[in-house]
């Protein structure tokens, strides 16, 4: 799967995320990503996080704009 692919499946996951969940899910990207600093930006896993990160960011802007 490439990037694409991978981050539409990201927004299907995170679509009914709250703030709290999107926040958990965030660091734990970021976690991973630390853990695997050395990680070549082409290798799979590496794609996957920053996909999943950037549906996890777009729906904390969503949410951010949402009427409280």
């Amino acid at each position: 799967m490439n990037y694409g692919q991978m981050h539409e499946v990201f927004q299907n996951k995170v679509k009914a995320y709250d703030a709290a969940m999107c926040e958990f899910a965030l660091r734990d990207c970021h976690e991973a990503l630390a853990l695997n600093k050395d990680m070549a930006t082409d290798n799979p896993y590496y794609i996957k996080l920053w996909a999943e990160i950037d549906a996890i960011r777009e729906r904390q802007l969503k949410l951010s704009r949402m009427p409280a």
